[in-house]
């Protein structure tokens, strides 16, 4: 397939220059492919956060008493293990100091509102679940809505990735126009949509391994795509110069 053909020429070095036969198509594909890179951890985080929610119903027994006074968190402070999740109940902590809160914890109920692991802008008010007033509430809605919290996650999925989208091309203009201008600077036939399709490519094999390792290990090692700087260089080294 010609789409793969292009991967093959970064990683050896050759024809770069021809990436100007890129289709949008094909571009479309890797910015999508970027963003959904970009947006996996979380992901895969948010539903495992759904997986315990829904894994209180297992261990109602042991859900603490509490109630929602006011909108705020009244009541006992516990940690459930749902599996190898951990759900935290507590008035002690604010939805705005969630760095006090533990790596291992994926959902707390927290002073003023729910807390949700790797979700931007993660507390939540409890006016979102105004049904939910006790702990008694609570165990109820989960039975009710635990087959929604999936169709939710995925729509969630759906708008975040579209986002990442949004800004991945922002992002990628941002950075290839300077060595587009520089190209031109030092008169070759530089062409802006030849970089951001390079580009795109580059940044499709530059992420698989920084997010399979961050996915494996936990760790965020953004700094690799540093690595990508001779693939640049060799495509800037092949642009030819400009005719007198």
């Amino acid at each position: 397939m010609k789409y793969f053909t292009y991967f093959k020429r970064i990683v050896t070095f050759e024809k770069y220059p021809l990436f100007r036969m890129v289709n949008f198509r094909q571009l479309l594909m890797n910015i999508f492919i970027i963003s959904l890179l970009v947006s996996l951890p979380n992901i895969i985080s948010l539903f495992q956060t759904v997986q315990a929610a829904s894994g209180i119903v297992d261990i109602e027994s042991e859900v603490p008493d509490f109630e929602i006074v006011n909108g705020e968190y009244t009541g006992e402070t516990d940690i459930l293990s749902v599996g190898d999740r951990k759900v935290l109940f507590t008035g002690e902590i604010a939805a705005g100091d969630t760095e006090e809160i533990d790596d291992d914890i994926f959902l707390g109920f927290l002073k003023d509102g729910i807390y949700i692991k790797d979700v931007q802008n993660s507390d939540f008010g409890y006016s979102l679940i105004g049904q939910v007033n006790n702990d008694e509430d609570l165990k109820t809605f989960i039975d009710q809505q635990t087959s929604s919290l999936y169709f939710y996650v995925m729509v969630y999925s759906v708008f975040y990735i579209l986002l990442i989208m949004f800004f991945a091309v922002l992002l990628m203009s941002a950075g290839n126009y300077p060595l587009h201008f520089a190209a031109e600077r030092m008169r070759k036939k530089s062409r802006f949509m030849n970089w951001f399709k390079v580009s795109s490519f580059i940044t499709v094999l530059m992420l698989i391994p920084i997010v399979l390792i961050a996915l494996f290990t936990g760790l965020s090692l953004w700094w690799l795509y540093f690595l990508s700087v001779p693939f640049y260089y060799h495509y800037y080294r092949n642009i030819p110069m400009i005719k007198k």
